[in-house]
């Protein structure tokens, strides 16, 4: 079984251009142009599991659609995904947080599927999926406690 963590940074690219006009500025491009690289780059990979953290569900930088739905469409998977924040958090009140978020992405059918928050810390997600014949639990944390 093959399973490929592949953070996409809300599809939102790298380099020097990501940082330009000021430090950051890519997390508010737009990101469809850097969509089908991502699929081709999961397609190459042939993995049985793909856990995707940094996934935009829908933000106006997506072009207002869910990246972890296009692409589980688009390659013929069966996918999960959820807003990194706790409900109730000042993140999920602000319009480009809100739609950030971690999934998963598999070929055999999702069986059960659980969302555990922590107690601590901005992003608490921790998101568990089962098949028959596995249980994936993604977890991309922050690195402050607050």
């Amino acid at each position: 079984m093959r399973f490929l963590l592949y953070n996409i940074r809300y599809g939102a690219g790298v380099g020097a251009a990501f940082h330009l006009p000021v430090p950051c500025a890519g997390y508010l491009k737009r990101s469809v142009s850097n969509f089908d690289r991502i699929a081709d780059f999961i397609l190459s990979v042939s993995a049985d599991i793909v856990g995707l953290v940094e996934v935009d569900s829908g933000s106006f930088r997506a072009g207002k659609s869910c990246q972890a739905a296009r692409l589980a469409k688009q390659l013929g998977y069966h996918y999960l995904i959820q807003s990194k924040y706790r409900k109730g958090s000042v993140a999920t009140r602000v319009p480009v947080l809100r739609d950030q978020g971690n999934a998963l992405l598999f070929k055999q059918p999702i069986r059960h599927h659980h969302c555990h928050f922590f107690d601590q810390g901005v992003k608490r997600l921790v998101l568990e999926a089962s098949t028959d014949e596995v249980t994936v639990f993604l977890v991309h944390l922050s690195l402050t406690v607050s």
